[in-house]
């Protein structure tokens, strides 16, 4: 894994993005979750969420779980050489997920067109329980308008 302002771009790499809040490895509040490609194209998430994480006390924030699921989902378009944008998820929550306990979440392609992927998407505890399952919707994004948006944005 590299960490980069823009990524430098490997097929099949999963990269960090400095600034990003789920995987930032510098980000103050951020969840410095860490990504890997599985075989089949899959990906797996990883990150042990702490007390700042959290809504009630121990309790990991939902938002923060949504905020995992998106992030692992989306990046299965890696894969494809493409960036992407978030259009619209549908979350079901099984369980409670408890603060300083690792947590871990898998995604994959149900389908894809030259315009939109979707992806389904599950976060698992530490005995394996289901902690919350997902379906996204995603546009994809060449990796030259990503880098001509940042350019202009001077990034």
């Amino acid at each position: 894994v590299q960490t980069c302002a823009l990524p430098i771009w490997n097929i099949m790499e999963q990269v960090l993005f400095d600034g990003c809040f789920v995987c930032g490895p510098d980000t103050r509040c951020g969840l410095k979750a860490t990504f890997k490609n599985l075989p089949g194209g899959e990906v797996e998430g990883v990150f042990t969420p702490d007390e700042q994480h959290s809504g009630y006390e121990g309790v990991v924030h939902t938002g923060v779980i949504v905020g995992f699921l998106d992030e692992t989902m989306g990046r299965v378009c890696f894969s494809m050489d493409k960036y992407y944008l978030t259009q619209s998820l549908n979350v079901i929550f099984k369980c409670a997920a408890s603060s300083n306990i690792r947590l871990r979440a898998f995604a994959k392609l149900r389908r894809s067109t030259r315009r939109h992927f979707t992806a389904e998407g599950k976060v698992f505890g530490p005995s394996g329980e289901v902690i919350a399952e997902a379906e996204g919707r995603f546009v994809l994004m060449d990796g030259a308008v990503v880098k001509k948006i940042a350019k202009d944005m001077e990034i």
